[in-house]
């Protein structure tokens, strides 16, 4: 740590001459002392010896959602160890956001804040540096390297109580009704006896109001349940935000949400979900398949699929990818912006194959406000040819649930699809 003279020193000993000059000019012996004093002050203030390194100490504490469940808020404390300094100037600098100082009395203190964040992943939070202040402000020094916070947030998982699912459930058992007759689910109707029966089935208040004859038996028949095997496929080529005048540059640092934090977000809630009901899931990124996470259940399964989606980034496409592999009769969720043509090829090919596919669009609510005519131009030709691809994704079958809406229209949505399902 080099200290840095402050134009202190100077002023101190130019202020002592002009008493002592003052003092022999006039006579004055209390100016003449006065000076001295100063001298002697101002010396042992800017040669005050080291005792230590200054050190800056980042800590971290629990992420949790903020009151209108839009970001996260992340606890901070700050520790600062200046040994011989009066004051520190602490800066901090988060991205996308001017920097703002601090001025902290003493040579060692702690300050506790809160950093709230709208993303989720990977980030920079914020930067802190620091400069010490030496007694009368005589010196100054840099408080060695910067201190980045860096942190992975993980994803808010809303609550999802209507699931869609596939056709046929293939699996023996599980949360979920199957078509064909079993144990534990819902009524299905009354049937007569059967060889294979159980007796405890028998309906007696049914065979009383329906038997014609000695011996006519009816049992109460029950849905068997099943579980289902879920393929989340996430397109990570798009992260924008829903200020489209932005799109060209792509600025993360702003406060809105980008359509990778929508993505994040419905990938975690829907696996969180699905795995409540002892579901098998499964999750792919469409630029890097070598990544995916196979299916599986249980709690373990749960924090590698946590963990896998929330480090999710963006990454361009340069070519056509290799359609991700997904089980049989599995229900597939593929996740855009539906900005270009590969995920309508994608959910083409799958519904080709028997599956039932849910697209979700990720694209966070637009915002088209102080745009120029050109961006207008542009922005009309962008979603046109995107409002294109939906109806075509439409038209093959393929259900379609936009995330980033009210919770309310999402609910009835998810609702909507699960109650077409049942009547098929």
């Amino acid at each position: 740590m080099r200290r840095i003279p402050t134009p202190a020193i100077a002023a101190g000993i130019g202020t002592a001459v002009l008493m002592l000059a003052a003092a022999i000019g006039f006579g004055r012996p209390d100016l003449a002392v006065a000076g001295v004093l100063l001298v002697i002050a101002t010396a042992a203030a800017s040669s005050a010896p080291r005792s230590g390194e200054a050190v800056l100490h980042l800590q971290r504490g629990e992420a949790r959602s903020d009151a209108d469940g839009q970001g996260m808020i992340l606890p901070v404390r700050l520790e600062v160890s200046a040994p011989g300094a009066e004051l520190v100037v602490v800066t901090v600098q988060s991205p996308g956001r001017r920097a703002r100082r601090t001025v902290l009395a003493g040579s060692t203190t702690a300050v506790s804040a809160r950093v709230r964040t709208v993303h989720s992943g990977d980030q920079d939070l914020l930067t802190v540096s620091g400069t010490t202040v030496g007694p009368d402000a005589t010196w100054t020094a840099a408080m060695g390297p910067s201190q980045t916070l860096r942190a992975r947030i993980d994803p808010h998982a809303r609550v999802v109580r209507d699931l869609p699912l596939p056709r046929v459930p293939a699996g023996l058992t599980g949360g979920h009704d199957a078509p064909r007759p079993g144990d534990g689910g819902e009524f299905r109707d009354i049937h007569p006896f059967a060889p294979g029966d159980r007796l405890q089935r028998i309906d007696w208040k049914a065979t009383a109001r329906l038997g014609r004859r000695p011996g006519d038996l009816y049992v109460r028949r029950t849905m068997a349940t099943s579980d289902i095997d879920v393929a989340l496929v996430l397109d990570d080529g798009d992260d924008l935000t829903g200020k489209v005048g932005d799109w060209a540059h792509g600025d993360r640092a702003l406060g809105l949400p980008s359509s990778m934090d929508v993505a994040r977000e419905a990938a975690w809630s829907l696996a969180r979900a699905y795995l409540d009901r002892a579901d098998q899931v499964s999750f792919q990124v469409l630029s890097r398949l070598s990544t995916a996470v196979p299916r599986g259940s249980g709690a373990r399964h749960r924090e590698r699929l946590r963990a896998a989606i929330a480090v999710v980034t963006a990454q361009q496409r340069m070519s056509r990818m290799r359609t991700p592999a997904v089980p049989s009769s599995a229900l597939v969720v593929l996740l855009s912006t539906f900005l270009d043509d590969e995920p309508v090829r994608l959910a083409g090919l799958w519904r080709a194959g028997g599956h039932r596919v849910v697209a979700v669009d990720v694209l966070p609510q637009l915002r088209t406000e102080r745009l120029r005519r050109e961006e207008i131009a542009a922005a009309r030709m962008v979603l046109g040819a995107r409002a294109d691809r939906l109806a075509e994704v439409r038209a093959m079958g393929v259900d379609l649930l936009a995330w980033d809406v009210a919770p309310g229209a999402r609910a009835a949505a998810l609702r909507a699809m699960t109650r077409q399902r049942r009547r098929g």
